[in-house]
């Protein structure tokens, strides 16, 4: 038993039923998927636009003094995100390829697309004004069509096949055809031949002229599918906002904190890290040169903070698990929160272990030792950095 596809059951491809008699089908064609992914989707500019990120991310990481394997590491989030973008995009084109059919007859214009919902619009050629054709560098092309003021087709509906960013005068688009300009001289041909015909015949009432269907009157946007697109460009809108302003992370601070422990980090020479739990003075931890790319990128970023805003470095950083089971890394003199699962279990665990250590070092007896105290010479130190920039 063969399977059933959606356009199965047309009476004409690409049509949604018999052509009338004396009606014949001049062109019929599809979007090439090249095309619309290159010049719709614009696949090609997403990728320069995510590279260019990726090497200024690496670029600032260098800068901080980061060796190259933990610049590059710590971009890897960065990089899937560029890939499930551009993967996504191109699925896209290639379903919205798949999708259409276009069809050019001696009286119409009909467009078959939707990848969610497919819909089929009638042009008739009595409605439609011009058409423009823009061709591309690939020999492929767009042909918009302009019609009356009083029949417009759905933006939604007809989005990408539509000239973009013209809610209220919707131009459709055969988008992504090939042999472009051969077709739009097929398209000028019929529209001459057809208002050649229609001068030449006999003006009736409209009213009672049954040969072509009448064009649905006025603008629409389809309420239900409005407000779908509505509610998803708020909900973008409102969590870019959200975690723009920090009171995402800010608001974590208001569950209570399990365990936490306040710390100092100072850098060394030759690149190492020495850090000191601040109530007990204790040396918790030594981070080896060119190592642990993430917590000193993250460390940086809440010394320039300070830095820009003239605090000075006697306060100590805390690491706290919270109720809920995250664990964030709080700059109490600047008030910035950093939720640490957002960066993934690996580097979450790059400061949770300090939590663990000082739980041990609590349980264990003594306190600090004066050759601790000594070789970081520190009674409250915070991150200081060799480079003041």
């Amino acid at each position: 038993m063969n399977p059933m596809h959606e356009h199965d059951d047309e009476p004409v491809v690409g049509l949604p039923q018999e052509l009338p008699e004396g009606e014949r089908i001049l062109w019929q064609g599809r979007s090439e998927f090249s095309s619309l992914a290159l010049t719709t989707m614009h696949i090609r500019k997403v990728a320069v636009y995510f590279a260019a990120l990726l090497a200024l991310r690496i670029a600032l990481a260098l800068k901080d003094g980061q060796a190259l394997i933990d610049a590059v590491s710590g971009s890897i989030v960065l990089l899937v995100l560029a890939v499930v973008a551009i993967g996504l995009l191109a699925y896209y084109a290639q379903r919205a390829a798949a999708a259409t059919m276009f069809t050019i007859t001696n009286q119409r214009v009909v467009m078959r697309c939707g990848v969610a919902v497919s819909v089929t619009v009638n042009l008739p050629f009595a409605i439609i004004d011009a058409a423009d054709l823009r061709l591309h560098k690939d020999g492929s092309g767009d042909i918009s069509i302009r019609t009356d003021r009083s029949s417009r087709a759905s933006y939604v509906l007809l989005w990408p096949m539509v000239k973009p960013f013209r809610w209220f005068d919707v131009r459709p688009v055969l988008r992504g055809i090939r042999n472009a300009e051969s077709v739009a001289k097929t398209l000028a041909t019929a529209l001459a031949d057809y208002a050649a015909d229609a001068a030449a015949r006999p003006v009736s009432d409209p009213s009672t002229d049954d040969s072509a269907p009448a064009p649905r009157r006025g603008w629409s946007l389809h309420p239900p599918l409005a407000a779908a697109s509505a509610l998803i460009v708020f909900a973008i809108v409102a969590v870019s906002m959200y975690q723009l302003s920090d009171r995402g992370n800010g608001d974590l601070l208001l569950e209570p904190a399990i365990e936490s422990v306040d710390l100092w980090f100072e850098d060394q020479e030759g690149g190492a890290v020495t850090v000191i739990d601040a109530n007990s003075g204790r040396v918790v931890d030594v981070v080896a040169p060119e190592t642990n790319g993430f917590l000193r990128g993250a460390l940086r970023s809440l010394a320039r903070e300070r830095r820009a805003s003239d605090i000075g470095s006697e306060i100590p950083f805390s690491v706290r698990k919270m109720a809920s089971g995250s664990i964030v890394l709080h700059d109490p003199a600047t008030g910035r929160v950093i939720d640490l699962r957002a960066f993934g279990p690996t580097n979450q665990e790059a400061f949770a272990r300090f939590l663990e250590i000082s739980a041990k070092d609590q349980i264990a007896d003594g306190g600090p030792s004066e050759a601790d105290a000594a070789e970081t010479g520190v009674a409250a130190v915070a991150l200081t950095q060799q480079e003041t920039k």
